[in-house]
């Protein structure tokens, strides 16, 4: 795998279409976002949520307690964002290999498979967990022996749950070191973007989506 060759052209695609990479990301997020506000304000409308000021060490600090709507709502936005990373990796994949999606796609493609997303997520973050348990390089391996679960779960909705796991840790044989090197080289623009306030996450979060994206594709020939 060509850490070069894949970033550069990444780049390349990138180029006119941050807009239409990260175009799915805003607009649901953004509505999931209002609808999550909308419930933690009926919840203090109707008096389910609380501001609780608590002291510790000295140090005084305000939270609110979660009322029943907006904890329903967060259930439901949270299967809802499982299921649109499945779709956006079904929308990314489509756009490096010539077809533009439309957003009406992604929703699609996520009221078809937000069970499997479901399903396929849990048994990641749980290998992932366990391996984090044994200790810290553990984790990290798993990590990245299933960093393409989505992708192959996108490729394959009528793949096995198990299957998916197995496909992605498959893929990711011998080729770990160089993927964990590959995410070393964002390091410094993600340390980066914060100081110029997020704006340089305009041109980021394309850039490595592509370029995650094409390495799962070369992985996956």
């Amino acid at each position: 795998m060509n850490r070069v060759e894949i970033k550069n052209k990444a780049k390349e695609m990138i180029r006119g279409n941050k807009w239409f990479i990260l175009k799915p990301l805003i607009i649901i997020e953004l509505v999931i976002g209002l609808i999550e506000g909308i419930s933690l304000g009926l919840d203090f409308a109707f008096g389910f949520a609380k501001v609780e000021t608590v002291e510790v060490l000295g140090t005084k600090t305000t939270h609110y307690s979660a009322g029943i709507i907006s904890s329903v709502v967060g259930v439901v936005t949270g299967f809802a964002s499982t299921a649109l990373s499945l779709a956006y990796a079904h929308y990314v994949l489509s756009f490096i290999r010539g077809k533009k999606e439309e957003l009406s796609d992604v929703i699609n493609f996520m009221k078809k498979n937000w069970v499997k997303a479901f399903i396929v997520s849990l048994l990641s973050g749980l290998f992932i967990m366990l391996g984090f348990i044994l200790l810290v390089i553990p984790g990290i391996i798993v990590s990245i022996g299933l960093m393409f679960y989505q992708e192959v779960c996108a490729d394959n909705p009528e793949m096995g749950d198990m299957d998916v796991i197995r496909k992605s840790w498959e893929m990711t044989k011998g080729h770990k070191m160089d993927l964990f090197v590959l995410g070393l080289s964002f390091l410094g623009w993600i340390m980066l973007s914060p100081l110029t306030l997020g704006i340089l996450y305009i041109w980021l979060t394309p850039y490595m989506t592509i370029t995650y994206a094409l390495a799962y594709e070369e992985l996956r020939k």
